[in-house]
C-alpha cells in the first residue's frame, strides 16, 4: 500500500508484529487454529503409517508429512531405525509448499554435528519414554528461544533434571525420573504464558511447594 508516496504494510491477521534486523524481515506472529509447517520448523510428530521407503508423521498440518525411512544419521538399507505407530518423533522440516505434503527429516541439518542414530545422543529421531503435551504456538518458540528467552525451564533446571523436545507444531515433550516433576514441569510451563519473567521462579517455587517437591529430594532420587 502506498500512502503520501511512502510504502505501508498492512497485517491481515492479528498478532504480535517482530521485526528481524539482520535479514530485514518483519512479520505477524498470532495463534494459528492449525499448525503450517515451514521450512527448518523443529516439530514432534506421531508416526501414523509405515510404509516401504517412508513414514507418514501427523504434525498437526493440513495433511500428514513424510519421513524416508533413511532419513538418520548413520541410517542405511540393513541398518535403520525400525518405528512402530504412534510412536513420537522429533524431526525437522525440510520441504514446505502449500501444494505439496511437507517432508521432515531426522538428519542434523548443515553446520550441526551428526551422531549415529545408534548412539541415541543425536538431536533428532524418536522419543521414548517420556509425556507429551499441547502447548500454544506463541509459548513453545519462547521455550526454543527463538523470540525471547524463556526463564521458566531455567527455574525447572534448577530444580531438577529433565529432557525436553518442543515443537513448532505446539507440542512438548518432556522426561523425567520423577513423574512429579513431569507433571510439575506440565503445570509451570502452561502457566507461565503471560506471567512476567520476574515471576517465573515463584511460580515454580510455588507449584514444587505444592507437589512436595525439593532440589535436595530430587537430587538424592
Amino acid at each position: 500500500v502506498v500512502r503520501d508516496g511512502a510504502d505501508l504494510l498492512r497485517s491481515s491477521r492479528v498478532g504480535i508484529l517482530r521485526w528481524d534486523g539482520s535479514r530485514c524481515r518483519v512479520w505477524v506472529e498470532g495463534e494459528a487454529r492449525r499448525y503450517i509447517p515451514a521450512l527448518n520448523d523443529h516439530v514432534i510428530g506421531i508416526v501414523d503409517s509405515k510404509h516401504a521407503e517412508e513414514y507418514r508423521l501427523h504434525i498437526g498440518g493440513p495433511a500428514l508429512a513424510s519421513l524416508p525411512v533413511l532419513a538418520f544419521d548413520g541410517a542405511t538399507k540393513r541398518n535403520r531405525p525400525h518405528l512402530e505407530v504412534g510412536a513420537l518423533i522429533y524431526a525437522r522440516v525440510t520441504l514446505a509448499h502449500r501444494d505439496m505434503e511437507p517432508e521432515v527429516s531426522c538428519a542434523a541439518p548443515p553446520g550441526v554435528g551428526a551422531k549415529d542414530w545408534v548412539t541415541k545422543e543425536s538431536v533428532f529421531g524418536e522419543l521414548s519414554g517420556g509425556y507429551v503435551f499441547d502447548c500454544p504456538p506463541l509459548l513453545c518458540r519462547r521455550l526454543m528461544g527463538l523470540d525471547e528467552t524463556s526463564p521458566v525451564l531455567d527455574a525447572l533446571g534448577a530444580l531438577a533434571p529433565f529432557e525436553l523436545a518442543v515443537g513448532a507444531n505446539g507440542r512438548v515433550w518432556i522426561s523425567s525420573n520423577s513423574a512429579a516433576m513431569v507433571v510439575l514441569s506440565q503445570a509451570a510451563i502452561l502457566r507461565s504464558q503471560g506471567v512476567a519473567d520476574e515471576d517465573h521462579s515463584k511460580l515454580v517455587d510455588e507449584l514444587a511447594e505444592r507437589f512436595e517437591i525439593s532440589p535436595e529430594h530430587e537430587q538424592g532420587a
